[in-house]
């Protein structure tokens, strides 16, 4: 994956920032993206917002909030996943509760940790499927996260492609084999 195409990876709490990591070249702040996303406390649910020029996916996992935006072209799976794998390997490398315990910290106590190495390998992250739409009469690839498929608990795994104003709902097995695609209405 191209870092270029991610915009940013901040890990928060309710109080501060405790990571945040940006292409080098980039200078911008998205800090009033964050404080859309830090209003809502669902715990375990990635959450996706279309925000201009900038896809947004989030996930509150327990007193931490994992927020990543990217370009328009990257598919909500991939972006999911590199949070997955951020949640991993943060929470490997700290023991966040015993540190924010200590109060007074700041974001230096996170400095060692980095996203490049997800982000250069986030496609072992995701399985590439072909599913054909008939609306659009094209077959397009479609970013499946390995872990939503290997922690299914039934098969076929229905996922929704919502993409040029229409939706496919597709079934996937646990081999990745598309089992079945239809358009579906959407709302909102």
């Amino acid at each position: 994956m191209k870092k270029e195409k991610i915009n940013f990876i901040n890990i928060s709490n309710e109080i501060f920032t405790l990571f945040e990591w940006k292409p080098p070249s980039s200078l911008k702040s998205y800090l009033l993206d964050l404080n859309i996303v830090r209003e809502n406390m669902t715990v375990d649910i990635f959450f996706h917002l279309n925000r201009g020029t900038m896809k947004i996916v989030y996930i509150r996992k327990s007193n931490l909030l994992y927020v990543i935006g990217s370009d328009q072209d990257v598919q909500f799976q991939l972006l999911e996943a590199i949070l997955e794998d951020v949640d991993e390997k943060f929470n490997e490398m700290y023991a966040v509760d015993v540190i924010l315990s200590y109060g007074n910290v700041t974001e230096a106590a996170f400095k060692e940790f980095s996203c490049d190495e997800i982000i250069e390998n986030a496609e072992n992250l995701i399985k590439n499927v072909d599913v054909f739409c008939r609306v659009c009469k094209k077959t397009l690839p479609l970013n499946v996260k390995k872990s939503l498929i290997e922690t299914a608990s039934s098969y076929p795994v229905p996922i929704v492609y919502n993409h040029k104003g229409h939706a496919v709902v597709t079934y996937i097995d646990q081999n990745f084999v598309v089992r079945g695609v239809e358009l579906v209405n959407i709302t909102g």
